[in-house]
C-alpha cells in the first residue's frame, strides 16, 4: 500500500511538471509568433517614416526605402515560416500576411547593391505609399497595437486604399 501512494504522489508530481511545461511552451510560442507580428507592425512604421524623410531631403539616399519594404517582406516570410511550422497561425492570418505581400510586390525592389536611382513616377508611388500607410495609423508619432486584429484592420484598410 505504501509502494502505491509512492507511485501515485509521484505519479501526480510528473504531471504538474508535464502540464507546466506545456502550458510554458505554448506561451512562448504565442510570443514568438507576437514579437515577430510586432516586428512587421514597427517595421512598416519605419518604412512611413522613411519614405516621408527622403521625400522631405531630396531622395538622398533613396535605397534606404527599398530595403525597408525588402524588411517588410523579409518578416512576413518568416512569419508564415513559423506560423506554419507551428500551426498557430490561422488561414485568415496567413491571407492577411499574402496580401501585404502582394499588395508591397508593386514597388520598386531592393537590388542588393546601393544604386538604384528611382524615377519621378516610383517616387510619387512611395510618398502615396508613405500617405497612406500614415492615414491607416503606420506612422512614426502615432500610438499603435500589436495586436493581430488590429493589424488585419490596417491592412484592408491599406488595401482599400490602393483601389
Amino acid at each position: 500500500m505504501k509502494h502505491i501512494k509512492i507511485i501515485i504522489a509521484f505519479s501526480c508530481f510528473l504531471n504538474v511538471i508535464l502540464i507546466t511545461n506545456w502550458i510554458m511552451t505554448n506561451n512562448r510560442i504565442d510570443d514568438t509568433i507576437s514579437r515577430q507580428a510586432f516586428k512587421i507592425h514597427r517595421d512598416l512604421v519605419e518604412l512611413e517614416s522613411s519614405i516621408t524623410y527622403q521625400s522631405d531631403h531630396n531622395w538622398k539616399e533613396e535605397n534606404l526605402v527599398l530595403e525597408k519594404i525588402e524588411d517588410v517582406q523579409e518578416d512576413i516570410n518568416s512569419l508564415k515560416t513559423i506560423g506554419k511550422d507551428i500551426g498557430r497561425l490561422s488561414r485568415k492570418q496567413e491571407e492577411d500576411l499574402w496580401n501585404l505581400y502582394n499588395y508591397l510586390l508593386k514597388f520598386p525592389e531592393y537590388s542588393g547593391f546601393p544604386n538604384k536611382t528611382l524615377s519621378t513616377d516610383e517616387r510619387k508611388l512611395l510618398e502615396k505609399l508613405s500617405k497612406d500607410l500614415r492615414q491607416v495609423g503606420w506612422g512614426m508619432n502615432i500610438g499603435y497595437s500589436g495586436g493581430w486584429e488590429s493589424f488585419s484592420e490596417k491592412l484592408n484598410n491599406l488595401l482599400r486604399q490602393d483601389t
